[in-house]
């Protein structure tokens, strides 16, 4: 049977389309991927003295396409202007003041920072500042604008506390400072409600952390929370008050609202345990069968590591001379000596030592003569 050139076209072309299918499963497209520029959603703004301190978080994933830079935004309007703008509107008033480059952005999750100066002396007062930030990729796309971070600068902030001084103490670091007498800009009298006190360990990168629960009223902290042989930095900044802050919240609580100043020069403390124990008491001496025993209670210091056992012979008229009988700290409540010669009369003494190495001062003298 001859095949006409038609029927012959139909049936390779079906063949065609069964080689195919056999191939594998054809179903619905898939849509591409996309790849959306990273935006910032968490922008806040905070005021530290003559700087308004811009921070957010930020994430960076395989995901997300590569940043190259962030654009920051401000628009300097009337405090009495509305809170809510569109971004559009603001686009066209604002200016960008900063561009951070994609060097400066770290890998992984993090917080941004960037600050912004301002002139305090010149600052007029019934201004305010919205701040918004978005992400340039490498392609040029940018995100749309972060959330608006608003604040209202005070002019009056007092100016950073001086000459930070430490005396250290056995159960506590007395830190003092002399309190500002003029503000930031020059002006009095100082807008000064309080202190706020920072530490954190000398040499560290980590930001220094507040120690006051409550807002600081004197020019003075006892820090009972440090430990012997560390090195720590201190810092305080005064705290002013803008105008429209109630120094008593409604619940009759202090308000903790509040601006902070500039950072006071830091202070270098190493703690150090120069402080003795208190030396032993109650020491009690006996005989019997040609050997001395003394008992005292042990001290109530956690950081006594142990004692040392002194004894002197008596000699009339003439100052004992003490040596120390153990070679090593003793760490027990009693002691026996049984290098003693019947019929003489020897005097004891002990004394505390700390894991410092301090010594306290001997505890009183008991004197025993040995039996025979």
């Amino acid at each position: 049977m001859r095949i006409s050139a038609a029927t012959y076209f139909k049936l390779a072309l079906l063949l065609a389309v069964g080689l195919l299918a056999g191939c594998g499963k054809i179903g619905e497209p898939l849509p591409p991927i996309v790849r959306t520029p990273l935006g910032v959603e968490e922008l806040r703004v905070g005021q530290e003295g003559a700087r308004l301190v811009l921070s957010f978080p930020l994430v960076r994933s395989r995901q997300t396409r590569r940043i190259e830079r962030i654009e920051v935004y401000r628009l300097v309007e009337e405090s009495r202007d509305p809170a809510g703008l569109p971004p559009d509107l603001f686009a066209a008033r604002a200016s960008v003041i900063a561009t951070i480059s994609a060097d400066q952005i770290p890998v992984s999750r993090s917080t941004v920072t960037y600050v912004d100066p301002i002139e305090t002396k010149s600052l007029r007062r019934g201004i305010r500042y919205r701040y918004a930030v978005r992400v340039i990729n490498t392609s040029g796309a940018a995100t749309d604008f972060s959330n608006y971070a608003l604040i209202q600068p005070l002019a009056d902030v007092a100016a950073a506390p001086a000459e930070l001084t430490a005396s250290q103490q056995e159960r506590q670091v007395v830190i003092s400072w002399k309190a500002p007498t003029a503000n930031f800009n020059e002006t009095t009298p100082v807008n000064l409600a309080g202190y706020n006190i920072y530490r954190r360990v000398a040499g560290s990168d980590s930001p220094p952390l507040r120690l006051n629960n409550s807002l600081l009223k004197e020019a003075l902290f006892q820090d009972q929370t440090f430990q012997f042989g560390t090195s720590y930095e201190y810092i305080v900044r005064a705290v002013s008050r803008p105008p429209e802050a109630s120094p008593v919240a409604a619940d009759g609580r202090e308000s903790p609202v509040g601006i902070e100043s500039d950072e006071s020069r830091p202070l270098i403390h190493a703690s150090k345990d120069t402080f003795p124990p208190a030396p032993p008491t109650a020491l009690t001496v006996a005989s019997i069968n040609r050997l001395v025993s003394l008992f005292w209670p042990l001290n109530t210091e956690l950081d006594v590591a142990g004692y040392n056992v002194y004894r002197a012979e008596e000699v009339d008229g003439q100052p004992p001379v003490w040596s120390r009988l153990n070679p090593q700290l003793h760490t027990s409540g009693s002691w026996r000596d049984d290098r003693v010669v019947a019929g003489r009369t020897y005097l004891y003494r002990v004394t505390a030592v700390d894991r410092a190495g301090n010594e306290s001062q001997p505890s009183a003298t008991v004197s025993e003569t040995v039996n025979q």
